[in-house]
């Protein structure tokens, strides 16, 4: 009886030892498009501070903007902060300013557009060294920035009701961290393969664990070619959800976020 009983303990400390050493890398919802995502000790945060829900979006609750500026866990030590553009469901100069200042080491890229922003304000002189402007046309080609452990790419997708606001530089950008996990955040992207279609050797050249776009894409024919056959995801998070979620995104069947602290699983760390 002690043979099967040792082996049986065994085979139990190796699945545990196992199991382990692969962790998930995990995106936490903040609201509209705000996501936090970590990967072993690399946090990032996209679209966190803004003011404006438009009567129709989730805002960030306050017990969680807090949290992010008292440094608490789980919203603590934030390497990097990403913006997608500068309307007010996404951005908020003041509350950047605000967080920076606080939090010299916290790195901040953003479209050129926002960083403008920014900058117009007293005292934003204090965090141009932790500032990184994008200014990308319609039609460039992506950019790739090397910073710390994260490898960020980002090309300029019109923004949703496109030819209209035709002039917000709106920023899709696919971060890996760590060498290991590679996430996509694609703020307001307009659902039409016209704006993918001549990317398609950029999206093909690396795959995508999980990809954030806005919830139209799900019950868009154009936006489900293109998360299906042109980012190269491996799977998809909806994200922009009103309060009050449109009946034709449930009945899609899709994952999105839409409670503020809610966290879903986004890739492997091994």
């Amino acid at each position: 009886m002690k043979r099967p009983l040792f082996v049986l303990l065994t085979l139990l400390i190796i699945g545990t030892n196992s199991h382990s050493h692969e962790q998930q890398a995990v995106a936490t919802y903040l609201g509209n498009e705000g996501i936090m995502v970590e990967n072993a000790d690399t946090k990032i945060l996209f679209d966190p501070f803004f003011h404006n829900s438009y009567n129709h979006y989730q805002l960030v609750p306050e017990e969680i903007r807090q949290a992010l500026f008292d440094n608490e866990s789980p919203y603590n030590n934030i390497d990097v902060i990403f913006i997608s553009h500068a309307h007010g469901d996404h951005f908020a100069a003041d509350d950047m300013l605000k967080y920076l200042m606080k939090y010299p080491k916290t790195r901040l890229v953003a479209p050129k557009q926002a960083v403008d922003k920014l900058m117009a304000l007293e005292n934003s002189q204090a965090v141009k060294k932790q500032t990184t402007a994008i200014e990308l046309k319609r039609g460039d080609q992506p950019k790739t920035i090397k910073l710390d452990k994260l490898l960020i790419e980002a090309v300029r997708i019109p923004h949703a009701g496109w030819p209209g606001r035709a002039d917000i530089s709106n920023l899709v950008f696919r971060v890996t961290l760590d060498k290991d996990v590679t996430i996509m955040h694609m703020g307001d992207a307009d659902p039409n393969d016209a704006h993918f279609k001549p990317y398609k050797d950029y999206w093909q050249k690396n795959l995508t664990n999980t990809a954030f776009p806005p919830y139209w894409f799900f019950t868009s024919e154009d936006g489900q070619i293109i998360l299906d056959e042109r980012i190269n995801a491996e799977k998809t998070i909806g994200v922009h959800v009103p309060v009050r979620v449109p009946f034709e995104l449930e009945m899609t069947g899709e994952a999105y976020f839409s409670k503020p602290s809610e966290h879903k699983s986004v890739g492997h760390k091994h």
